[in-house]
């Protein structure tokens, strides 16, 4: 399988004037080489691609099936490869997007006879289209929110805490396959591997980089995710995780009342799904991919809550999904700007929320493949407003 990957990234820089590509990231590297070890791989358009490990050689022999496989990964080394190789100047492919400054200046510097520029479209034009292992581990890690919702239903409570929901789910998940932390492409994002568990007042407080449900977290150092907020009867509660399984994460969303719904709930609640209903219904290979988050925005308003869809005022997010696979932010933004066309093959995130400042919010997430005529939808819950 990754033989079959790197053809595809070789194909594409023959395409785009490549000449040579260093990977450094470790997610790129999972993905052509099969391991997360420290390791550097080096992709030439004629050559055999060559994976250097940094470390832990004998862990990177038994998890690769590439087979040229060195101790080192230092750019001399790497240079001299390059020469043995003939390719001694051209155009060389680097991560821009996501190597340090210091690094990608490093390499810039050494490789003088290179122009590098930015690899990274041609690797996330190549990710968007996910194969039949990589659709199987998203649909298993989508299928962790089975063991989340159970948590709930047995946990959720008056005088529970949000932070102590979460820990539950996070040891109920953990043990049946999450990795433990979510990857995301760009560098000023993380979010707590036990994920969101928002509830009451601070569902409508959007804190963080992403205009979402976010929470209000444990402290200003990480001022997003579970808090110590004691939950208590009629409280709205959102739970938003996406678990990784085995590299692959499955972004899941489902919103809880501790009691029973009021006919406000209720009705944004419908308003929500008509607007969920609307967009999965509207998913097939061709479509393009900014005519959801349009189609969102129609219902929304519509519905008579077109204001508050992911947001309100300056807090207002022009999402209504994305990509989703081996890190939780990859291409495409379902937004207003996006031209893409939909694929067969691409896994969305598809995640609409209404937000209202003072009252709450309600939030419905489902991890959807893209296929010719339609979406297959991989969370195993209903969506539904549970009352707990």
């Amino acid at each position: 399988m990754v033989y079959k990957r790197i053809d595809g990234l070789k194909k594409r820089m023959e395409e785009k004037g490549f000449d040579a590509a260093l990977l450094m990231q470790p997610r790129d590297v999972y993905y052509y080489a099969g391991t997360s070890q420290p390791c550097n791989l080096l992709v030439t358009q004629k050559g055999e691609p060559v994976l250097y490990a940094r470390r832990a050689l004998d862990f990177v022999k038994e998890e690769t099936t590439l087979e040229n496989i060195k101790l080192g990964g230092s750019l001399g080394e790497m240079k001299k490869a390059l020469q043995d190789m003939g390719v001694t100047k051209g155009v060389m492919g680097l991560e821009e997007d996501v190597l340090p400054a210091r690094l990608y200046n490093k390499t810039a510097e050494y490789y003088t006879d290179f122009q590098c520029k930015n690899i990274s479209p041609l690797i996330m034009d190549q990710r968007l289209i996910k194969d039949l292992e990589e659709i199987e581990l998203v649909r298993r890690s989508a299928g962790l929110f089975s063991y989340i919702h159970d948590i709930v239903l047995n946990y959720l409570r008056p005088g529970i805490t949000e932070v102590e929901l979460a820990g539950l789910i996070w040891a109920s998940i953990r043990e049946k396959g999450h990795e433990g932390f979510t990857a995301h492409r760009r560098w000023d994002a993380f979010l707590p591997g036990d994920g969101m568990v928002i509830s009451g007042d601070n569902l409508w407080k959007i804190s963080g980089y992403a205009m979402t449900v976010t929470g209000v977290g444990k402290s200003k150092a990480v001022p997003w995710g579970s808090s110590d907020r004691v939950i208590q009867k009629g409280d709205l509660v959102m739970v938003d995780i996406a678990p990784n399984y085995q590299g692959y994460h499955g972004d899941t969303a489902r919103t809880y009342v501790v009691g029973q719904a009021d006919d406000r709930q209720r009705e944004v609640f419908n308003s929500v799904l008509k607007v969920m209903e609307a967009v999965l219904n509207h998913i097939r290979e061709g479509v393009p991919v900014k005519e959801l988050y349009h189609l969102a925005v129609k219902t929304a308003e519509e519905e008579g809550y077109g204001e508050y869809l992911q947001g309100y005022g300056s807090q207002k997010g022009e999402y209504i999904g994305h990509g989703l696979g081996l890190e939780v932010d990859e291409p495409p933004v379902v937004g207003p700007y996006t031209d893409m066309l939909l694929q067969e093959g691409m896994i969305l995130a598809i995640e609409p929320k209404i937000i209202i400042p003072q009252w709450g919010a309600v939030d419905i997430e489902d991890p959807v493949l893209v296929t010719q005529d339609g979406c297959q939808v991989f969370s195993p819950i209903p969506k539904k407003l549970f009352e707990v």
